[in-house]
């Protein structure tokens, strides 16, 4: 993990275990996740309303990296005009379109969201990480 900015957060965060920065860095990440799938729930369009409802955000957490996935969910799966209707299995989908004998247009809800939310995520995981890491040095 790694903290730009500041040099005294920087030697804060470091002398920090791995298990600590990740946690900080976890929590932080979410919260921006979180703010870039409320952003493209309006931009889905809606058939039947379980994709817009399937619309989440999930962290993942690796040896050195903490990010989040937004996008469609697992466990929404429906029935609509009678055949099976699954949002984690047709986001991509909608979001990119489609070829093929019955070609889709696309409907991009989750770049626009991204594009939308970035500037402002930037400056929110700034503002969080610092917070956080100063929180986390005065338990010491």
């Amino acid at each position: 993990m790694q903290v730009i900015g500041d040099v005294a957060l920087q030697r804060k965060f470091d002398s920090m275990s791995v298990k600590v920065q990740k946690k900080i860095s976890r929590q932080v990440i979410m919260k921006a996740g979180r703010r870039t799938a409320k952003a493209a729930k309006p931009k889905v369009t809606i058939r039947s309303g379980t994709l817009k409802k399937s619309i989440g955000t999930r962290g993942r957490t690796y040896k050195d990296d903490v990010m989040a996935v937004v996008g469609p969910r697992q466990g929404f799966r429906t029935t609509v005009d009678g055949e099976p209707h699954d949002p984690a299995k047709i986001g991509h989908l909608v979001e990119r379109g489609h070829g093929g004998p019955g070609p889709a247009r696309a409907y991009p809800f989750l770049r626009p969201a991204l594009d939308e939310t970035n500037s402002s995520n930037k400056s929110l995981i700034a503002a969080e990480l610092g917070k956080k890491i100063e929180a986390e040095a005065r338990k010491r």
